[in-house]
């Protein structure tokens, strides 16, 4: 995201005399959907997810989450066996 920041004005709303504090009236922001990245190799990077890769994400969340989760009862269970 490129942002271009223009029209400085002192609290007042003038045009700020030199050296006096300022702050910007107007923010122009650009971005691309897409981003190169260069290194060894060329590639693109996109800045936006698709349905289709949230719905794969969803999947895996809800498979690691409940590997997770029966790693834990197995885990409590085998321990709470032990017990003397």
């Amino acid at each position: 995201m490129n942002c271009t920041f223009s029209q400085p004005a002192d609290y007042r709303g003038e045009p700020p005399a030199a050296g006096e504090s300022f702050a910007f009236t107007q923010m122009i922001c650009t971005s691309v959907a897409k981003e190169e990245i260069t290194g060894a190799g060329t590639f693109w990077i996109s800045k936006q997810l698709d349905y289709g890769q949230v719905l794969i994400l969803t999947f895996l969340l809800i498979f690691f989450v409940g590997f997770v989760a029966k790693f834990l009862w197995n885990f409590n269970k085998q321990d709470s066996d032990q017990k003397l």
